[in-house]
């Protein structure tokens, strides 16, 4: 199998796009270290890794609470003794506008957004990457929106918060793979349409009928560790535009064959 004796961590990971890529790195052979608020659905996700032979591992945690991070990075390396992946996939939507609730509700949202989605996977890249080099490299996965593209950015529905942390992590993403390329760590980044979760559920629903699946994303992320240590670093890849029903295929693209 592809990821046979790997260690993965994945944020995010007790539904949705997380709990999908969790799954997928189990079926190529990874065991998996699952990062969530979410305990119950977490260990959920850990219980279907286990069925699929795999071993999983679920830890609580608030990736906006640097302390929080660096005990869940400690108890990876603990339990399974190296980081050969990291995916930071966790995130929150949260409203955000200007002229909408009051001063200190928005301030706060825009505030736990920023801390979520951009500073939460700082501080997991911060501690996983050294674990990552000192196994001999590997990969680091963002999991963005293809509201930084040209074309995609989302306007007038108070995503103000969301969208900006977004566009931290495609940043951090090429700064990254620029730091870390010596080191033999990849730095990719994938950039999906609306894909079915919970968070879709609650703030766009009208949506759903065109979304992609998590097994989607997961197949993309998958693909882009199929290129190898000599693969491309530094790219964020679209997946899937709202609209369109062309997730699949998109990931399929990102296959080194195709």
């Amino acid at each position: 199998m592809l990821l046979e004796g790997q260690i993965a961590v994945v944020t995010g990971s007790a539904v949705g796009i997380g709990r999908g890529i969790a799954l997928a790195l189990a079926e190529e052979g990874a065991d998996v270290a699952c990062i969530d608020i979410d305990s119950h659905n977490n260990n959920e996700t850990v219980n279907m890794i286990n069925e699929l032979g795999r071993k999983g591992l679920s830890i609580d945690c608030d990736v906006a609470d640097k302390a929080q991070v660096r005990n869940a990075m400690n108890q990876t390396i603990s339990h399974f003794g190296q980081i050969n992946i990291l995916v930071n996939n966790a995130a929150i939507y949260i409203d955000t506008s200007l002229t909408l609730g009051n001063y200190m509700g928005q301030a706060e949202a825009y505030e736990r957004s920023i801390a979520i989605c951009a500073l939460g996977s700082y501080y997991c890249a911060l501690a996983a990457s050294p674990e990552i080099v000192k196994a001999g490299g590997g990969n680091i996965i963002n999991i963005i929106t293809e509201h930084i593209k040209p074309d995609h950015l989302m306007t007038g529905m108070g995503a103000t918060g969301y969208d900006s942390a977004k566009w931290v992590q495609w940043r951090q993403t090429e700064s990254w793979a620029v730091e870390l390329k010596e080191s033999g760590v990849r730095v990719n980044a994938l950039c999906p349409g609306a894909t079915v979760s919970p968070m879709l559920e609650q703030h766009a629903a009208i949506v759903l009928d065109k979304a992609m699946q998590p097994a989607d994303v997961a197949l993309a992320a998958i693909n882009i560790l199929k290129h190898g240590p000599d693969g491309p670093t530094g790219q964020s890849y679209l997946i899937g535009p709202s609209g369109s029903q062309t997730g699949a295929a998109d990931a399929a693209a990102l296959a080194p064959d195709s």
